[in-house]
């Protein structure tokens, strides 16, 4: 009995220590693809839903609901999104979030310079290139970018994301302005959630991306593409294999928003 009462205690301190890990973990078991608030109060237009969608990927990765800019409460509440924006981005008030979505989204600018020194200089030439051509206070990132490249073509191909080399020249040359469009769509849908900004910000922010999306791309795949290629390349050394599932989900389920409202359709 003694030892029976130890094992609930320390089962206990473990579960208080660690309750947002648990917590999470019990949410993801239960998580299903591309789930719908049910408690939604309205119905967005196409236009909406394509914008929406541009944060597709990062949504189901955060569990969030794909038809409505609320999520379900019980997989993204407003702590949890709190503690996302604070630890990710350093957003934790009204002023934080409108300071971050105004300003956010030029890390793939970074990335892209890195990808046309990849696709175009010798390997041996790449630093003398990055010191000649870019400020110094970005020389040691753009560097970085153009070593995880290989890394990251890898993933693409062994993930199917790109099913062979040419395919995954046009997806490099597309570059990765996905991977902050996308962001942008969470960002401002977890401000939201969080009570950062209100229903008309949030709208406006996301709305502010669907021009861009349908310049870039012909349809959700191409964008889907350019996303992963942001993430493989500015996080190489967190592949989240896990985040390729999700790609193909989104690329290939019947239930995909993706596929039901199509791109520039």
């Amino acid at each position: 009995m003694e030892f029976l009462l130890i094992i609930l205690l320390l089962c206990g301190s473990l579960l208080i220590r660690y309750n947002r890990e648990v917590l999470l973990l019990i949410k993801i078991l239960r998580h299903k693809p591309f789930s719908q608030n049910l408690k939604k109060n309205e119905q967005l237009t196409i236009e909406q839903q394509n914008a929406l969608s541009a944060g597709l990927i990062i949504a189901e990765q955060h569990m969030f609901c794909w038809d409505s800019l609320e999520s379900d409460a019980r997989n993204s509440g407003k702590r949890e999104q709190k503690y996302r924006l604070r630890t990710a981005w350093g957003v934790f008030s009204s002023e934080s979030a409108t300071e971050c979505l105004s300003s956010f989204g030029t890390l793939h600018k970074l990335i892209d310079v890195a990808i046309d020194i990849y696709l175009n200089v010798p390997k041996e030439q790449w630093q003398s290139c990055i010191n000649e051509q870019v400020p110094e206070g970005y020389r040691e990132i753009i560097m970085s970018y153009c070593a995880s490249l290989d890394q990251a073509s890898s993933l693409l191909i062994e993930n199917k994301v790109a099913e062979n080399q040419d395919e995954l020249h046009q997806i490099l040359l597309r570059g990765s302005i996905a991977w902050d469009l996308g962001r942008l769509v969470y960002i401002a849908r977890a401000s939201y959630v969080a009570g950062y900004i209100d229903k008309d910000q949030a709208w406006q922010s996301i709305n502010s991306v669907l021009p861009t999306v349908k310049q870039y791309f012909a349809n959700w795949k191409e964008f889907g593409q350019s996303y992963m290629l942001g993430r493989a390349v500015s996080q190489p050394d967190d592949a989240n294999y896990g985040l390729f599932d999700i790609y193909t989900q989104c690329t290939t389920s019947e239930e995909s928003p993706w596929l039901k409202y199509p791109l520039n359709n």
